[in-house]
């Protein structure tokens, strides 16, 4: 497991961590998926909420997982993407990118969540 919080680094810094875990501890996965994924994931905690962030991966032999908690309550919403600057691009990468995606709030803020199938078909 690696726990990361933005007290100690940059998002940048957390998204080449990221990539190179999933390297090491997953190397059948797209390692560049997964960066595009934690960079959406810790953008949009870093646009839309106030505070810190953390970032949380796990890893088994079926399963990575990649969970940004926040302090934000409001659950994220897929915006209409727009080619004018504007984005709205997040959720419909990580969810494209990723085998399963999920946002579970609680008292403290919001936890999202990337999943990614590791067994074999």
């Amino acid at each position: 497991m690696l726990s990361l919080d933005s007290t100690e680094l940059t998002a940048a810094d957390a998204r080449f961590l990221a990539q190179t875990y999933a390297a090491t501890h997953c190397p059948r996965l797209d390692r560049s998926a997964v960066a595009l994924v934690v960079a959406e994931l810790l953008s949009n905690a870093e646009r839309h909420t106030v505070g810190t962030w953390r970032l949380a991966i796990r890893h088994s032999t079926r399963l990575l997982s990649i969970a940004v908690h926040d302090l934000g309550r409001l659950s994220p919403m897929p915006g209409t993407s727009a080619l004018d600057g504007t984005g709205h691009f997040g959720l419909h990468i990580i969810r494209r990118l990723s085998h399963h995606f999920a946002v579970h709030t609680d008292a403290t803020g919001k936890t999202v969540t990337a999943q990614w199938n590791l067994a074999l078909p």
